[in-house]
């Protein structure tokens, strides 16, 4: 059990040093989650935006089959530790002179993702300044994003199979360290004859590289210490509108370099989806990162300041031996509200009349 044991804790510093920023098949719907400058949606709305991301869904670290075994037997007991990720974003944007070209955008961003017996839970507050050029033709932003994050050892519901262990962490325990984003973006209302709405952006996550050391308490009455360092995520992201008669195809790609293996190895979200009379979306997506992870089918609708998006990954790699697929429901409603300053209402006295 002990050797079982270190090779989980094994794992989990392995798993340290490699991807450490969540999954987001709708990453295009939630570019304010990794990139500041996107904070805020448009001037005259209050935007709130989120989604949940069920990874290789009954997966099983532990014994490598699908799902929990309720036999009874507490040998044959496990749990469920495939990977899950919560994201909400609110922000709008506000206008800061009169000749309508300069504006800043403001938001914050909660990003819950727990991977095994990890636990962290993310606080951004991201703020951007924004400049139109060419009557608002072109926009060129930039942010940042200050807040922290939280990491920890979630509360263990390891049934060890040698039930009195005494390696065996018997409580949880965290650590919450400053967190700290930035980023860039460029916009243009139209890109060639054919396409519009196009957009740009790189940011970087993870710039302050905290160190987190969290202490645990174990059955026999001692203790382990477990570390982790997040390190630099580098995102660059490009798409784009391209109407094809009553439908508008909305291409989109996302380019992401996370550590892995102590070397920064690539990963690309590539992402096509057709929104028909304005209404219903549908689409496909495909990922890919050192090898094919996943293959992505997309379906949405929306209506006025509602926005409802479904994307079901299908595991391409080998995980796929175990896995079920992922789920992820992403969902967005703007609220309008006035910015026109108030009228002034002239009243005669009636000494004049």
């Amino acid at each position: 059990m002990k050797k079982i044991l270190t090779l989980i804790l094994l794992c989990s510093t392995l798993y340290s040093l490699a991807q450490q920023d969540p999954y987001y098949t709708h990453f295009k719907d939630v570019i304010e989650a990794y990139n500041p400058a996107a904070a805020g949606h448009k001037y005259g709305e209050i935007c709130l935006s989120g989604l949940t991301h069920h990874q290789w869904r009954d997966f099983d670290d532990a014994t490598r089959t699908r799902g929990s075994n309720a036999t009874g037997n507490p040998s044959d007991l496990v749990e469920d530790v495939a990977p899950v990720t919560y994201n909400l974003n609110v922000g709008s944007v506000f206008q800061l002179d009169r000749a309508q070209t300069q504006y800043m955008g403001a938001g914050l961003s909660i990003i819950q993702d727990k991977v095994g017996y990890t636990l962290s839970t993310s606080f951004m507050l991201n703020l951007n300044y924004r400049r139109k050029l060419q009557g608002g033709a072109h926009e060129i932003s930039g942010g940042i994003g200050i807040g922290g994050t939280q990491w920890g050892w979630d509360q263990p519901k390891y049934v060890a199979r040698q039930l009195q262990d005494p390696n065996i962490p018997v409580s949880g325990g965290n650590e919450m360290k400053l967190d700290m984003n930035i980023g860039v973006m460029y916009k243009k209302q139209r890109l060639g004859r054919d396409f519009k709405d196009f957009y740009a952006g790189f940011s970087m996550t993870n710039i302050n590289q905290a160190r987190y050391l969290v202490s645990v308490n174990t059955l026999g009455g001692g203790q382990a210490n477990l570390s982790r360092q997040y390190v630099p995520h580098y995102y660059t992201i490009v798409g784009a509108d391209y109407d094809v008669g009553g439908i508008t195809l909305e291409p989109a790609i996302l380019m992401k370099y996370g550590l892995l293996q102590k070397a920064y190895v690539p990963q690309v979200d590539l992402n096509v989806t057709a929104l028909m009379a304005n209404t219903f979306r549908g689409g496909l997506a495909f990922r890919q990162w050192g090898n094919s992870d996943a293959l992505s089918v997309l379906l949405g609708y929306q209506t006025g300041p509602l926005e409802v998006g479904y994307a079901y990954d299908i595991t391409l790699s080998n995980v796929q031996q175990v896995s079920n697929g992922t789920h992820e429901i992403m969902l967005k409603y703007c609220i309008p509200f006035s910015t026109e300053p108030p009228i002034k209402i002239i009243r005669e006295s009636v000494r004049f009349l």
